[in-house]
């Protein structure tokens, strides 16, 4: 009868520790990343951390080759690179030596520059006099484009499942 009401009180003791043990964690400083696509030397990737959800692309292992934007500007930037291949098409036929088109939309800027067609690049920054810059190949701005045009929905989704 005692080794019982020892075991019983023992389990008691253990559930009472657990219990209280797990009401102590919290996560209160975290930064989820998702990382959606890595083509060529570009990467895109989804980061959430408690202050803000913001939308990183470029080269982020080299400093200043990385953009750090909103989702909304994000897709601003995809539907600009939309228009890559039309100004590679345009400059291509160009009788310019060199050339060079810049739009510009949500505070960003895409430059298309390029010789006659010949080391086509595609540039994106924000409208600053100074800070980073993301240098992409045509291929590397057509397809990063495409992801960049969903961020807002990726953002959402991520927004929606990641509640700490």
């Amino acid at each position: 009868m005692k080794k019982v009401m020892v075991m019983a009180l023992m389990f008691f003791v253990a559930n009472l520790v657990v219990s209280i043990h797990a009401e102590e964690y919290g996560i209160k400083d975290y930064t989820f990343t998702w990382h959606i696509i890595k083509y060529g030397g570009t990467t895109m990737e989804i980061q959430k951390t408690p202050e803000a959800l913001v939308v990183i692309f470029g080269q982020p292992t080299i400093p200043l080759c990385a953009l750090t934007i909103s989702p909304v500007q994000a897709n601003a930037v995809g539907e600009l690179l939309k228009k890559t291949d039309d100004y590679y098409q345009i400059q291509k036929e160009s009788e310019d030596v060199s050339s060079s088109d810049t739009l510009f939309s949500h505070n960003c800027e895409v430059n298309f520059s390029s010789k006659q067609g010949r080391d086509f690049k595609v540039r994106v920054k924000q409208n600053k006099v100074f800070g980073p810059v993301v240098l992409m190949t045509r291929e590397e701005a057509i397809e990063i484009g495409k992801y960049l045009r969903q961020a807002e929905q990726m953002a959402s989704f991520v927004d929606k499942r990641i509640r700490p």
